[in-house]
């Protein structure tokens, strides 16, 4: 885990309103065909030459709580290709706790998520999440880095 100031970035793509409940059952989950209808719209496009972005915002409370998520890529790689078709969405800039993986995807992903929603809830953690934006980026197919938007506790 690092930390990092980021710059707001500007990403298009598709997206998805859920929660974690819903995302539990395989009958109500929408992330895993959002990220299949992605891919199989834009793959051939960006695969191995773009990193792909998850990103988690419009948080109606915390981790608990309803969200949005969107498939993305930045803005300036595919807009001109893209015909309008993806939404706009800009990753806020500020300050983030990066957290990285290394393995077979999903598996990797979904184990990473519960060592952060876990740090997050240690007494001793110094960091309070902003529940703003937070991303998930993969450059490579077996490798995810997650970005958690925080502030920093005085």
């Amino acid at each position: 885990m690092k930390t990092i100031n980021l710059a707001p970035k500007s990403v298009v793509g598709m997206s998805v309103r859920t929660n974690n409940g819903n995302e539990s059952e395989v009958a109500t989950q929408s992330i895993a065909p959002l990220w299949q209808a992605f891919m199989g719209q834009y793959g051939k496009q960006i695969l191995g030459k773009l990193p792909v972005y998850g990103v988690y915002y419009d948080y109606a409370n915390d981790m608990d709580g309803d969200y949005s998520l969107m498939v993305a890529v930045e803005a300036a790689t595919i807009e001109a290709r893209d015909g309008g078709a993806l939404t706009p969405l800009t990753i806020e800039g500020g300050n983030y706790l990066c957290f990285s993986a290394t393995g077979e995807m999903p598996q990797a992903v979904i184990s990473l998520w519960q060592q952060i929603w876990a740090y997050f809830q240690r007494l001793e953690c110094p960091y309070r999440r902003q529940y703003l934006t937070d991303f998930e980026c993969y450059s490579h197919t077996d490798s995810v880095d997650i970005y958690i938007g925080v502030h920093v506790e005085v």
